[in-house]
């Protein structure tokens, strides 16, 4: 074991940081915690050098560290800033607004929906992600143990007319809407009161909660707006009401984009019965699209481009609704290439079965009857044409009888675009915690994710705008500007130079975690 001389063993060193020996000199290095999936637990990580440790004190890194030359100084902590400070040049309106329904507690539900988008959505780590951010030194006071944590959401949750007046500011904002079919939250605690047994469109029968979304809608921006916790059991067609009277929202506003789970009969009738709007697929199989089949190019009456792709489509009109058919290649090509796949693997497996049992037979000793041995017989991969003959189309149902072909098509198509945002719900559910088991911690819950969600959203959307799409992910920005430190030495911000490909990043959001934002922020976190 290597001995540590004195000035060493009396150096005062910072939180968040780590002293290492390299030959002959001590260094000392930032230090921060990162979840690895792999041990499922957070685990240390090194970050960068901040200078050499000598009896004289520390000599910060020149390359690290601005200004270059400084001598020796008392080096008093480190914390991220990149995405706190990115975050919080784009959050101003939500911050006000925050303060203007929670008073008493927007500073804690901010941050914590913050550091849920940036870090993760456990609440368990709040605390350590909280010290180690620029936001414990705008906030000193907050703290987010797990008493901190669990009397956040008892009193949050309680405000759900706080809730839903600030959600509703952005209803009156917007003038296009869709409305989700209820998206159900699983979780196996049997103390939630709106949890109830049920199957989800995975058919899990499980303890479930329906959830409902509205999301505004227009050609360059998304997001979500406003969301209602029911009953597992409750009919979506029963919640949609609910929620758009609650809501304020007018029905003529909204268009429902359901999934293929939801098209029975008796569904679009209660539609009908509550004058909703809705675009909904149906099931392949439809009895409105059987009597046209088979479908041929000559079948489809118009043609429009959607994304570098060709799209057909063939309109059946009904009394009050149409029902429209379309025809992509690609997708065509796609189904097609992995039903011969599956066809040709089949094949295969059954011929080894085939040859198996043949020689079982010429020793006197079968297993399989002629029934079975028939089944195993290869199948023309040509038939695939003739049993799935509605290969690469998609079928809408609508209400919306002034929409077009092309219209209703790029409605639907938006509802895979938001599909991402409901995925975050499953992924960051925290429901088995001590603290969610009341229906006041669902709804605190909610709300937090939805304010990340807002967050998170808008920095999609202007990466699409940026069309850099293909080139940044939300949780690329996140990792990348989460890597940008500042270092405290004799109360001065010192910012550490990035690296080339972060320079880059920040040069197409146009955004610079200088020592005078840094200072900036800390002046408007101050309570006045």
């Amino acid at each position: 074991m290597t001995e540590k001389p004195d000035y060493i063993l009396t150096f005062d060193r910072p939180k968040n940081t780590e002293i290492k020996k390299i030959g002959n000199n001590w260094y000392l290095y930032e230090r921060f915690s990162k979840y690895d999936p792999t041990i499922k637990r957070s685990r240390k990580v090194s970050g960068r050098c901040l200078g050499k440790i000598t009896p004289d004190g520390l000599i910060a890194t020149k390359r690290r560290l601005t200004p270059a030359e400084r001598p020796a100084a008392v080096l008093e902590e480190t914390v991220e800033v990149g995405a706190s400070l990115f975050m919080w040049k784009r959050t101003e309106d939500l911050r006000k607004r925050l303060q203007v329904h929670f008073p008493d507690q927007w500073q804690q539900i901010y941050v914590a929906a913050l550091l849920r988008l940036l870090r993760e959505p456990r609440f368990k780590r709040l605390q350590l992600h909280f010290e180690n951010s620029i936001l414990s030194h705008v906030f000193p006071k907050l703290s987010f143990t797990a008493s901190d944590n669990a009397a956040m959401l008892r009193t949050l949750g309680k405000k759900r007319q706080a809730i839903s007046s600030f959600m509703r500011e952005d209803i009156d904002k917007k003038s296009a809407f869709i409305l989700f079919d209820g998206h159900r939250l699983i979780t196996s605690s049997k103390t939630m009161p709106f949890a109830e047994l049920g199957y989800d469109s995975k058919q899990r029968y499980m303890l479930q909660i329906n959830l409902l979304y509205i999301y505004s809608l227009d050609e360059n921006r998304g997001a979500p707006v406003y969301y209602k916790q029911f009953i597992g059991s409750t009919p979506d067609v029963s919640a949609f009401a609910d929620v758009l009277t609650e809501s304020t929202l007018r029905h003529s506003d909204c268009t429902i984009i359901a999934d293929k789970g939801f098209a029975s009969e008796s569904d679009f009738e209660l539609l009908d019965s509550k004058n909703l709007k809705y675009v909904i697929p149906l099931r392949r199989g439809s009895r409105f699209v059987k009597s046209k089949l088979p479908l041929t190019p000559m079948s489809y009456e118009n043609m429009f481009p959607f994304n570098g792709r060709a799209i057909q489509a063939l309109k059946i009109s009904e009394a009050r609704f149409n029902v429209f058919v379309f025809f992509d290649a690609q997708l065509y090509a796609n189904e097609l290439a992995d039903a011969v796949e599956r066809g040709d693997k089949t094949n295969n497996t059954n011929a080894v079965k085939l040859d198996s049992e043949m020689k079982r037979r010429a020793k006197g000793a079968p297993r399989l009857t002629n029934e079975e041995l028939q089944a195993l017989q290869p199948q023309d991969l040509m038939e695939i044409h003739n049993e799935i003959p509605e290969m690469g189309t998609v079928t809408i149902r609508t209400n919306r009888t002034d929409l077009n072909c092309m219209q209703v098509y790029r409605v639907y198509k938006q509802r895979q675009a938001i599909e991402q945002f409901f995925r975050t719900y499953g992924a960051s559910l925290d429901f088995e915690a001590s603290y969610m088991r009341t229906q006041a911690t669902q709804e605190a819950w909610l709300f937090l994710n939805h304010l990340s969600s807002m967050m998170g959203m808008d920095c999609i959307t202007d990466i699409a705008a940026m069309n850099e799409d293909k080139n940044i992910s939300l949780e690329d920005l996140k990792q990348t500007l989460g890597k940008i430190m500042a270092t405290r030495v004799q109360g001065e911000w010192l910012v550490a130079p990035e690296k080339r490909s972060v320079a880059k990043l920040l040069d197409k959001f146009d955004f610079n975690p200088s020592p005078e934002l840094i200072e900036e922020l800390l002046a408007e976190g101050t309570p006045h």
